[in-house]
């Protein structure tokens, strides 16, 4: 049996978490899961991580940390489709989504290189040691795929088709415990965006 909450824990722990990529990742999941929408996008979640983000980077005034991109999308959205920091979630999420700007398009994406690998590698630490990140991608992606391997997951990816989906298990846990799930990722997040 699963513990839900003892596996969120160890995907945002401090010692996992060198960016807030993961933790907005993971706010995406949390607020967007349910038992009928389980399966997104990378661009569809990195577009929501931006939206997710923006208050608390436009308040910081800064990244978040120095190789966090998340403030650097920011800014280009705001100056490519006329956001403002005071400019409402939807608003937001609907820009960066529908952009036809290229240069915006392709930061996006970069945010999703590596964030919907990372937040599982916890799982399997001894087979990704030693690795480069493109051998650990594809490590992580065969695993979260494999059912010997994945039953503590709560996706699996699918690198060709750039999306990933939420096993039913978790996406039934997400939807009875998620307004506590969310207030819970909004303090990790609080804490680490203003430590």
């Amino acid at each position: 049996m699963i513990d839900f909450d003892t596996e969120l824990n160890t995907m945002v722990s401090g010692k996992n978490l060198m960016n807030s990529y993961k933790l907005y990742f993971l706010k995406v999941l949390l607020i967007n899961v349910s038992n009928t929408s389980r399966t997104f996008s990378f661009y569809e979640m990195a577009a929501w991580m931006c939206a997710y983000s923006f208050s608390d980077v436009c308040s910081l005034g800064k990244r978040i940390r120095p190789l966090d991109k998340l403030y650097d999308v920011a800014v280009m959205a705001i100056n490519q489709e006329g956001l403002m920091q005071s400019s409402k979630l939807e608003e937001i999420y609907d820009a960066i989504n529908n952009s036809v700007d290229k240069e915006l398009r392709r930061k996006v994406s970069a945010l999703c290189n590596y964030v919907p690998y990372r937040l599982i590698a916890y799982l399997w630490q001894d087979q990704l040691k030693g690795k480069t990140d493109r051998e650990k991608n594809l490590i992580i992606e065969k695993l979260s795929r494999n059912e010997d391997a994945n039953i503590y997951s709560i996706y699996t990816i699918d690198e060709a088709m750039k999306h990933i989906e939420v096993f039913p298990n978790w996406a039934e846990y997400i939807v009875k415990n998620r307004k506590r799930l969310i207030a819970w990722i909004d303090d990790r997040i609080a804490a680490f965006v203003w430590r």
